[in-house]
């Protein structure tokens, strides 16, 4: 069962789960230069490490053939995915950590309130795409994208900074206008089940900021801003002049497979 969802990039289908969260086809979009990106082939979600029977069956349907695993080394080891049984995929991950998991105690003391920890994250979004592990498995999954004729998923522990930057990337790199690729990072405070996952991240957020936290904080951190992505895309702009020039230096995606990702992607 889909949840059909119209925003600026489209039509959007939010997949019905029970702990999966944020489970989404990301294409489906129009392009200003003409076509559409192909629907039923790409994915997103959080992790499936608490995934139902339901859930599995769910993913079993979609049938995904690339499994693009964004978390580090920990993470995959705190909270290992469920597939469904005999699910045949290529499973991409990168060894060593993808996240920011340094964080001194004197500056988490300081971030309480809704203000500091949306600058906070700002922050953090501005030194994502440098992160050489996350690099690697960004490069592999675009690699992968850009000769499979099926469909993929990609996630991360909440499916929503790590992989909505990168789906952020792709879509860029297929030609959609920007306002389109920012509704489509934004649908993610949208999600039918945007409440069940800051329950599941609030005791994560308390334990790498500390008790005390606003619940205008929580929020912060549980849900996607627009400021987040501006912020990385501006980063990573001054540091390579363009999104395409990032991907062809730094995720080993040159105009020639970018020129593939379009012909496999774009109907």
């Amino acid at each position: 069962m889909t949840t059909t969802l119209q925003g600026k990039a489209g039509t959007t289908n939010f997949v019905t789960t029970d702990k999966v969260r944020n489970l989404r086809d990301f294409g489906g979009g129009g392009l200003p230069g003409g076509g559409t990106i192909a629907s039923g082939r790409l994915f997103r979600a959080g992790d499936t490490s608490e995934a139902s029977a339901h859930d599995l069956a769910v993913i079993e349907r979609l049938a995904p053939g690339i499994l693009a695993d964004l978390r580090g080394t920990s993470e995959r080891s705190n909270a290992p995915c469920r597939w469904p049984e005999g699910l045949k995929a290529r499973l991409i991950e990168s060894p060593g950590e993808s996240a920011r998991v340094a964080f001194h105690e004197e500056a988490a003391a300081e971030v309480k309130d809704a203000p500091t920890m949306r600058e906070e994250f700002a922050r953090r979004y501005e030194e994502m795409p440098f992160r050489p592990h996350l690099q690697q498995v960004y490069a592999d999954y675009l690699n992968a994208l850009s000769t499979s004729c099926g469909a993929s998923l990609v996630f991360c522990t909440a499916g929503k900074d790590r992989t909505g930057f990168i789906v952020a990337v792709l879509q860029t790199l297929l030609g959609m206008h920007p306002d389109d690729v920012m509704a489509e990072y934004l649908l993610t405070n949208s999600a039918p089940d945007a409440e069940a996952q800051v329950e599941k991240l609030r005791s994560q957020i308390e334990h790498r900021f500390g008790k005390g936290l606003s619940e205008d904080a929580i929020q912060v951190v549980a849900r996607v801003d627009p400021i987040f992505l501006s912020r990385a895309f501006g980063a990573v702009c001054e540091r390579y002049g363009s999104i395409e020039a990032y991907a062809a230096q730094a995720l080993q995606c040159p105009p020639a497979m970018v020129a593939a990702l379009r012909d496999n992607l774009v109907a």
